[in-house]
């Protein structure tokens, strides 16, 4: 398993600490943290394949507020609300939302839905609500079977009580301060021009520190009845409005309102809108933010590392508008790759390289070889995947790579064909597969089509934004609106890229952590 940063500095042997402490010293001078910032010659060259995170003992207190939460969390939604954003990926230097598209309706607090016996089978078609049917003997837990919620579920979830009611993922450029999610935090505009309040706001599925950009709203908003027709109802446009509490994106500049924000939305039930590939961002491989509640192990271990070890050298993560399914309940497996993702890379005459194959190595002309080793952030490792394999369903695939760091530089496209030898995906409103067992003439969200997207090089920039209180809420500089401290030191740094998150102290002596510079206290 990737222990990450929850393998305390304080187990480390005194030779280890000795020789990370050398390493960060060499990462504060790359910096310009040492004494005389550093010398001609002598600073690292990034991006480093061969670094590596090192922790400071200023990083100890944040490690043991990790593995406590880690341990406590319950697997609900106000959980989520503390405040710990770590090694988040950004995508673009302006804040916006990327899409806010209409998820599904009708799946959130569906009433019978227990369990996989046949009351819960009668219950998933009496509501329109996709049923894969699978073999008893493999044991299957409830999330292979439907991918909707019951009631008793929900209400465990979220603390509040719905039926029947629809979401929509709303999808950040950047991560968003966990404690100032709210549901009162979003307008939703339907078509017939009248706007309703999310019931509830959520990371859920998004569990991991760094997967803090997706909120998944809840509330009542659509049906599955085609625009153009009389009873038609849908989600148009989603903003962030002003709130009781302010909702904040973590930046490399600091807390950031995102009040302001807001985009059309699509809806999935019409041709054409299906899930797609919004971002892929590629990096070196680092476990920095990955994990979280050991009660929901789908995301606590399901990294590059716990699946591949040491051949995740490289992460290429793809961002998406909504949960990718095969068919809106089967999961995507690590051995995926080829069914449904095809990297591109160019050689030195300009010619195009397909990766479309895992486990085989690619000579790039010029640069050397990349291979493709598997995806990631998907479910645990198992030695074999079956129809019972349940992933953590959330806007996060990694594929993970391996090989020369000037042949990775050359990938350009991720593509999602989505017809021919390759699988479409649907969000979690899709038919199930096959769909025998579906209410007649129920209507399911639509499959995603043939699109890709440009590969963001961030194998040297590294950007990720952390931000962690450990104490509770931290003071703020009432002028900024930014948190308020005083530096103690560097607490991680990743000698691969140089990214550093820093130790604060507030004036009431709350320690936290953060990427981008604070407040001074005064």
């Amino acid at each position: 398993m990737n222990h990450g940063i929850h393998d305390l500095w304080s187990r480390a042997a005194e030779p280890n600490r000795l020789i990370a402490h050398a390493a960060m010293a060499l990462a504060l001078a790359a910096c310009g943290g040492g004494d005389d910032g550093g010398s001609a010659g002598t600073e690292p060259s990034y991006p480093d394949p061969g670094g590596g995170l090192v922790y400071s003992e200023l990083a100890v207190p944040l490690q043991e507020h990790l593995a406590a939460v880690n341990a406590e969390q319950v697997p609900s939604s106000p959980a989520l609300a503390t405040n710990i954003v770590l090694g988040a990926d950004f995508y673009g230097a302006q804040p916006r939302i990327v899409t806010a598209n209409y998820g599904f309706d009708g799946y959130m607090g569906v009433p019978g839905l227990v369990g996989t016996g046949s009351a819960a089978r009668l219950a998933a078609q009496a509501h329109d609500v996709a049923w894969l049917d699978l073999d008893p003997a493999l044991d299957a837990p409830a999330r292979a079977h439907y991918s909707a919620v019951g009631v008793a579920t929900f209400r465990a979830l979220y603390g509040v009580e719905v039926l029947l009611a629809d979401t929509i993922p709303v999808v950040f450029s950047h991560p968003v301060l966990p404690g100032s999610v709210s549901p009162e935090a979003f307008r939703v505009t339907l078509n017939d021009g009248s706007a309703v309040t999310p019931v509830t706001a959520s990371f859920i599925p998004n569990l991991e520190y760094n997967e803090r950009q997706t909120v998944v709203l809840t509330g009542y908003w659509g049906n599955r009845v085609a625009p153009g027709r009389p009873d038609a109802q849908y989600p148009t446009r989603v903003d962030v409005v002003d709130a009781e509490t302010p909702m904040m994106l973590v930046t490399p500049q600091g807390l950031v309102p995102a009040a302001g924000l807001g985009i059309e939305s699509a809806n999935p039930y019409v041709p054409g809108n299906g899930p797609r590939v919004v971002a892929a961002k590629l990096n070196l491989y680092s476990s920095l933010g990955e994990g979280g509640p050991q009660s929901q192990p789908n995301s606590s271990a399901n990294s590059g590392e716990d699946l591949y070890g040491a051949q995740a050298e490289y992460r290429l993560r793809i961002y998406t508008s909504a949960g990718f399914s095969p068919d809106g309940i089967g999961s995507i497996r690590p051995v995926d790759y080829g069914r449904f993702f095809l990297l591109k890379a160019k050689d030195r005459s300009g010619g195009v390289v397909e990766l479309a194959e895992a486990g085989k190595s690619y000579t790039i002309d010029g640069y050397g070889t990349v291979r493709v080793v598997g995806l990631a952030d998907t479910g645990l490792r198992q030695e074999s995947y079956d129809a019972g394999y349940v992933e953590d369903h959330d806007n996060q695939y990694d594929i993970i790579l391996s090989g020369d760091l000037a042949a990775v530089a050359r990938i350009f496209e991720a593509r999602l064909p989505s017809s021919g030898a390759y699988a479409a995906v649907y969000n979690p409103g899709g038919p199930g597969s096959p769909p025998a067992a579906d209410p007649p003439g129920a209507v399911f969200t639509v499959p995603s089509q043939d699109h890709g997207v440009a590969v963001t090089d961030d194998l040297a920039a590294a950007s990720f934004v952390s931000y962690v209180e450990i104490d509770g809420a931290v003071a703020r500089d009432p002028a900024t609106g930014q948190p308020r401290g005083r530096l103690l030191g560097p607490a991680i740094t990743d000698t691969k890229t140089g990214y550093t998150v820093n130790a604060y102290e507030d004036p009431d002596g709350k320690r936290f952590f953060a990427s981008f510079p604070v407040s001074p206290a005064r």
